[in-house]
């Protein structure tokens, strides 16, 4: 049986011919080649009637060669033909059995001729013209992709300095899904190609360019690109809409097939965020991460012309496959600081000019700029409802002190050698919850909780949680004041003075009144954040906070009863009286115990207004 040997960089290989065998880059041949010059239908081998072999060639930009001489339509073949195609060699053998002669001495593939303007039947396309994916994987839509602008008209074509390309073997890969379409990564060391530095040339003065038209226009084209960005994004605040219109406006001015914008994480990986398919399909875009890895750890910008040579010394496949040729890749810099990468590859060798790069280059410090800025607005959005947050669980000022870190939120507890504890929980709650709507006990609640929490915020109390009807507050931690406990009893009589206000509302509406009790204690206890790494709750434990909420059940409706360690800091501000001793649970003694009744002197305190940490 006749067949073929293939010479590779991966060594040789022998393939069994069928009665007809296609041979090209694409994988729907018979034999696929994985070489960037050959073409996706390259040639035919076929068997005719008379048993014979020929080879055809159909049109292939590069040529096909049978013993160094370029195949024009058919040919037939000899046992031991030497056949090059692109970079790739192979030997036929009709299957006699007999040995393959010697190939000639030193023989090499001539350079295959650049690309004329004139495609031949599998010639690439034109710019711009859609193409069927050549990755085995359907494409996953995801979001809708607005329109992309036409590529702007080609240059004349030329070829970089170089030889005969070798070829390049790519193993498979994984995708990762993003916003507007996937991304492959390549993991493989690969050769960086042409490196250029990052830093973009400021403007010179006009005297010293004024005879430069070449530089003159090179600026101008700056000036009016980074005019255009940012009248089209300068006021989108959505980060992820603000890249896809970054990418958009690059496209109008720059010859790419694909465009990815990556941006670093918290943990400074780059993630992709955003990308881009001039044909609109949502095929994954493969990606280079060591050019990327090198980008964010020099700095520099990296443009390659043939990206299947400079990647040659690599063992994978996708970079063919996926048809990168060439490729502009750009740090996002903004102060000194790295944001992230913008990529860009294309399917023709050469696409890309160093005024390209510089354009890129110049967009992408336009960018960085808006990018650092909606990062910014972000994060000032954040604290803000990071304080807000903050605000409904602490008093104002508490919160304030939080959000900007002279408090420390952390899991962990501290003894606390004296704080003030409050409990307070409505009476007859449980029966009235009984013949009343499940609804319209919780709206209740919000209610009464809204006037006790805005009382207790305003004598800069901390509030602990709520127990159902009942509800726990501090003072004297996290924030200390030398008059804690005079805090804690003087919001005690705001609260029931806001309760009979609230209860004439009720009255109206012909709900029953609500009637609270109150019991405070003062004591040592621990106080800091419990609960899980994701789920932290500021509280205190200890014997304090157990008398204080059993004062609180001993205490009737409209009582605020405290117990002798709080009535000796008050000071003689308050009129109390003196209660029968409280058989409390845990409590080996009776513990004396007091109503407090109004304040001797109706008005805040004064360290109130000059609170001390």
């Amino acid at each position: 049986m006749a067949r073929i040997v293939l010479i590779t960089a991966e060594g040789q290989q022998t393939i069994e011919l069928r009665p007809v065998n296609s041979i090209g880059r694409h994988p729907s041949n018979t034999i696929q080649l994985l070489d960037r010059i050959v073409s996706k239908e390259h040639c035919i081998v076929e068997q005719h009637a008379d048993a014979s072999w020929w080879l055809k060639d159909l049109g292939a930009l590069n040529g096909t060669y049978v013993n160094n001489e370029r195949v024009r339509g058919e040919q037939p073949l000899k046992h031991g033909d030497e056949i090059i195609m692109g970079s790739t060699r192979a030997r036929f053998d009709d299957g006699r059995g007999v040995a393959l002669p010697d190939a000639p001495g030193g023989f090499q593939a001539p350079p295959p001729p650049w690309p004329s303007q004139q495609p031949g039947p599998s010639a690439p396309q034109p710019y711009g013209v859609p193409r069927q994916s050549s990755s085995p994987e359907q494409p996953i839509p995801l979001v809708s992709r607005p329109p992309v602008p036409p590529a702007p008209p080609p240059p004349p074509p030329g070829r970089p300095p170089g030889g005969t390309m070798a070829i390049p073997q790519y193993p498979g890969h994984s995708p990762s899904h993003i916003g507007a379409g996937r991304v492959d990564f390549q993991d493989q060391q690969r050769a960086i190609g042409t490196q250029i530095a990052a830093k973009q040339k400021g403007f010179q003065p006009f005297d010293q360019v004024a005879s430069d038209a070449i530089q003159l226009r090179a600026d101008y084209e700056r000036l009016r690109l980074s005019h255009e960005l940012s009248r089209e994004i300068a006021l989108e605040r959505d980060t992820s809409t603000l890249l896809a219109k970054i990418l958009q406006s690059i496209f109008k001015f720059v010859r790419a097939d694909r465009g990815v914008i990556f941006l670093k994480n918290d943990a400074g990986v780059l993630e992709p965020r955003t990308s881009l398919r001039r044909d609109g399909s949502e095929a994954a875009i493969t990606v280079s991460s060591t050019i990327l890895n090198h980008v964010q750890q020099e700095r520099a910008a990296v443009l390659t012309h043939d990206a299947a040579m400079d990647f040659a010394a690599s063992k994978g496949k996708s970079m063919i496959l996926n048809r990168i040729s060439s490729a502009i890749v750009v740090p996002l810099l903004h102060n000194e600081e790295f944001l992230g990468v913008l990529w860009l590859d294309a399917e023709s060798l050469a696409q890309f000019q160093p005024k390209d790069l510089e354009i890129v280059t110049g967009v992408a410090a336009q960018a960085s700029m808006f990018i650092e800025n909606n990062a910014l607005a972000q994060k000032i959005e954040r604290e803000i409802i990071t304080r807000e947050r903050f605000s409904r669980l602490l008093s104002p000022n508490i919160a304030e002190r939080v959000a900007s870190g002279e408090l420390e939120v952390k899991k962990g507890g501290e003894l606390v050698r004296e704080c003030t504890v409050f409990n307070s929980d409505i009476r007859g709650f449980t029966k009235m919850s009984e013949k009343t709507e499940p609804e319209s006990i919780v709206e209740m609640l919000n209610e009464y909780f809204e006037l006790m929490v805005e009382t207790l915020f305003k004598y800069e109390g901390t509030l602990d949680k709520f127990m159902g009807d009942g509800l726990m507050a501090l003072w004297g931690a996290p924030v200390v004041h030398p008059d804690d406990p005079l805090r804690s009893v003087q919001c005690a009589l705001e609260q029931m003075a806001v309760l009979e206000t609230y209860n004439v509302e009720r009255v109206k509406k012909s709900l029953p009144p609500l009637a609270i009790g109150i019991g405070i204690h003062t004591g040592p206890l621990v106080a800091g954040y419990l609960g899980s790494s994701k789920a932290l709750s500021y509280t205190v434990i200890g014997d304090t906070a157990n008398t204080s909420a059993r004062l609180c059940s001993h205490a009737a409706g409209g009582q605020i009863i405290v117990s002798e360690t709080t009535h000796a800091r008050l000071t003689g501000r308050f009129e109390c009286e003196e209660l029968p001793p409280a058989t409390l649970k845990g409590k080996v003694k009776p513990l004396r115990i007091f109503n407090i009744k109004a304040a001797k002197v109706v008005q805040v305190p004064a360290s109130l207004d000059k609170p001390e940490a």
